[in-house]
């Protein structure tokens, strides 16, 4: 939500420093800010959309939350704020409007920095799909593979290698792991993973609560230190877990797919392309490190790639727009010199935003409780790795790519040399 505003007071900024009277600056601001608003915000809602259409569960409540906000939000950012201005303007002496700032002035040659940048991004991914690899299977959480997770307040950690020896009888492949937030009430969680449930007979109910029994008895025995308690099981069967996986990458295909659509209608096919490919950039590299971290993959973490692709192209967006107002000004001599311009001009406000998005995400980080504990992670890891590509992936990539159809243009334009 705090993105709209942002768009609309750094366009304030920049007409009162191009020397306009503060109410005029207030009336081009939100007029020259209203495409970019409006294409990021439509953008993020088409993944919602997405979301509510093939998510279940918690994952169809969070979309239909994310689309009631990201409309409230519009609304708020291009009509209330500006009524509050109106009438500021009208029954105060409202004569000045001090902002902070990150950068005075941006001169930064980011089309010279595209060839590093692409060096880290490429190792970053290559590195993100070896990891994938060698964790493999054991990657995924129950929602994917089917299977039962138990988790349990304890008092006092024992070695994971211990535990896994003592439930190996159960599954020789058990996952287990601890979670902890200290500001939170269920601030120590131990979590077991059992994906080999041949042994257990009955109902999924019967089982699970049969399983949760023997788990909490043999690790007492075992370990008397842990003092388990509050014994939560959750089941997932094998063609759920299927299902689930099928709809999961559909939503992100399809999430890919409308946005692409999107940007091609408004824009280009260009900008399309950059756009697509930043994002590809984001998921793998923000799943590589969450992975990398000992996380699984769960639903809920397929829920915040899909938001971090929404935020991402959010982000990209702003600087496209940007791009295309600049080029229709003749700002510059050079497509790459209005790549560069318009990502330094928009350069504060992506600070801006990807700061104040950190702070809500780093307090529910520290704050909320471990159940969300997995999405909020790789949220941060997503606003860090989309602030990245859109300045220095996305952008550059734009005149890259129009670099070449230019030099293909000007080789099938050229007159044939006559052979002697």
């Amino acid at each position: 939500a705090v993105d709209a505003n942002v768009l609309v007071f750094e366009r304030i900024r920049e007409e009162l420093k191009s020397g306009k009277s503060l109410m005029n600056a207030v009336d081009y601001g939100y007029q020259k800010a209203f495409s970019a608003v409006f294409d990021a915000n439509l953008t993020t809602l088409i993944t919602s959309i997405i979301l509510m259409s093939v998510g279940t569960g918690a994952i169809k409540g969070f979309a239909v939350t994310l689309s009631i906000g990201i409309l409230t939000s519009l609304f708020t950012a291009l009509f209330v704020t500006r009524l509050i201005f109106d009438y500021l303007f009208r029954y105060t002496h409202l004569s000045a409007l001090p902002m902070l700032q990150f950068f005075k002035k941006t001169e930064f040659n980011f089309n010279r920095m595209w060839s590093k940048a692409m060096t880290i991004s490429g190792i970053l991914i290559l590195l993100s799909i070896v990891v994938f690899f060698v964790r493999g299977r054991s990657m995924l959480g129950v929602d994917f593979t089917g299977g039962t997770r138990l988790s349990y307040s304890y008092a006092e950690q024992v070695p994971v290698g211990e535990i896994e020896k003592v439930l190996s009888p159960i599954d020789s492949n058990v996952r287990i792991g601890y979670k902890s937030n200290p500001s939170a009430g269920d601030n120590r969680k131990l979590e077991i993973l059992i994906r080999d449930r041949s042994a257990e007979t009955g109902t999924e109910g019967e089982a699970a609560f049969k399983l949760n029994d023997r788990v909490s008895r043999m690790l007492m025995q075992a370990f008397p230190q842990l003092k388990l308690a509050d014994g939560e099981a959750t089941t997932v069967g094998g063609l759920v877990g299927l299902e689930a996986t099928k709809s999961s990458v559909l939503a992100i295909v399809l999430a890919l797919i409308g946005m692409s659509i999107y940007v091609t209608l408004r824009f280009e096919l260009t900008f399309a392309a950059a756009g697509i490919i930043a994002l590809v950039h984001d998921v793998i590299v923000s799943l590589g490190i969450f992975i990398l971290m000992g996380r699984e993959l769960s639903l809920p973490v397929v829920a915040a790639l899909l938001t971090i692709i929404g935020y991402s192209i959010n982000d990209t967006i702003v600087i496209f727009d940007r791009i295309r107002e600049n080029a229709s000004l003749k700002t510059c001599k050079t497509y790459e010199e209005n790549v560069n311009l318009s990502i330094n001009q928009t350069l504060n406000r992506t600070m801006l935003t990807s700061l104040t998005t950190f702070i809500v995400v780093f307090v529910l980080f520290l704050g909320a409780g471990v159940a969300i504990n997995d999405f909020v992670l790789i949220m941060m890891l997503g606003i860090i790795v989309g602030t990245y590509s859109s300045v220095f992936l996305a952008g550059p990539m734009v005149a890259l790519m129009r670099r070449m159809r230019s030099k293909r243009e000007s080789m099938a334009n050229a007159p044939a040399v006559e052979k002697r």
